[in-house]
């Protein structure tokens, strides 16, 4: 069974979950990182690859983090649906 952790963030007022598969070589990096910077480090990157992402539908949203997380394997954007 595959693991992960989740790290929600909010990217212009959309909030977004970055996930983190557990056999990930990035695990430690990350929680060794600073509070708050690995969150600011994903609202850098949803920012760099979608722009504002209030502008978007649901369904676009959901439709441009398929193609962003497209061939990924140890960590994934997703929408956190429970909380828009």
């Amino acid at each position: 069974m595959t693991t992960y952790t989740d790290y929600p963030f909010t990217a212009n007022g959309v909030n977004f979950i970055s996930r983190i598969y557990s056999n990930s070589p990035n695990v430690e990096s990350i929680a060794s990182l600073p509070e708050g910077l690995f969150a600011q480090l994903n609202i850098d990157a949803v920012t760099e690859l979608l722009g504002d992402a209030s502008l978007f539908t649901r369904d676009e949203l959901l439709e441009e983090l398929e193609r962003v997380n497209e061939g990924g394997t140890h960590s994934f954007i997703l929408l956190d649906e429970g909380s828009n």
